[in-house]
């Protein structure tokens, strides 16, 4: 009966400790592979290379959500561009951390020095 009791106890307290806990940003693997355009805000279209050209994605996000790119993008992006209508915050760090680079629709086909290959994660809002 007291074992029965203590487990109980532990998987509540376990339960409610994973209910409290922070959300930490989504990675972007989750994003781009997103079946349901109609569950997300917009998309941010990312390029490893100038002009739209290399290995790209276009990368489904929902407004305020903080997403953290992984291979192939973390640190390679060399152009990208939101869909009309939003604003993009891009940052030099994971979970939307560092120094940072903005872009509205068409977005940028080319990333100046200090940005170029070093973005990690991002952020949109409504335009």
């Amino acid at each position: 009966m007291f074992f029965k009791f203590a487990f109980g106890a532990l998987a509540t307290a376990a339960a409610s400790m994973v209910a409290v806990s922070a959300a930490p940003a989504v990675d972007v693997a989750a994003s781009v592979s997103s079946p349901d355009s109609a569950q997300v805000d917009g998309h941010l279209f990312v390029c490893t290379d100038n002009n739209f050209t290399g290995v790209c994605a276009n990368v489904a996000f929902n407004v305020d959500q903080c997403i953290n790119f992984v291979s192939p993008f973390q640190d390679t992006i060399s152009s990208f561009g939101p869909d009309s209508g939003f604003i993009c915050i891009t940052y030099t760090d994971n979970n939307c951390q560092g120094l940072t680079y903005t872009a509205v629709a068409p977005g940028f086909s080319s990333l100046p020095s200090g940005i170029n290959d070093a973005i990690s994660s991002f952020q949109c809002f409504h335009n």
